[in-house]
């Protein structure tokens, strides 16, 4: 695996592709799949789309953090 400066890192999920979110409310991890992502800026600063209607949008606002994960081609391929 190839090391990236986080300002460089952000780059390659866009335009973007279908991304792991991993909250925690403090007691669980959550992970969701998510496919509408943003970029804000050229700083690593995202948007992702979610709502009250599921469990990370309350671990969000709680804990006030998220993981994006982005799996590797070849965990996609069988």
């Amino acid at each position: 695996m190839n090391k990236l400066k986080i300002s460089k890192a952000f780059t390659l999920i866009e335009p973007g592709p279908v991304v792991l979110v991993t909250t925690n409310d403090g007691k669980k991890n959550n992970i969701m799949t998510i496919s509408w992502t943003m970029v804000l800026d050229f700083t690593p600063a995202f948007a992702l789309t979610t709502g009250e209607w599921n469990y990370s949008f309350d671990a969000l606002r709680k804990q006030g953090s998220v993981l994006f994960q982005s799996p590797q081609l070849t965990c996609l391929i069988k």
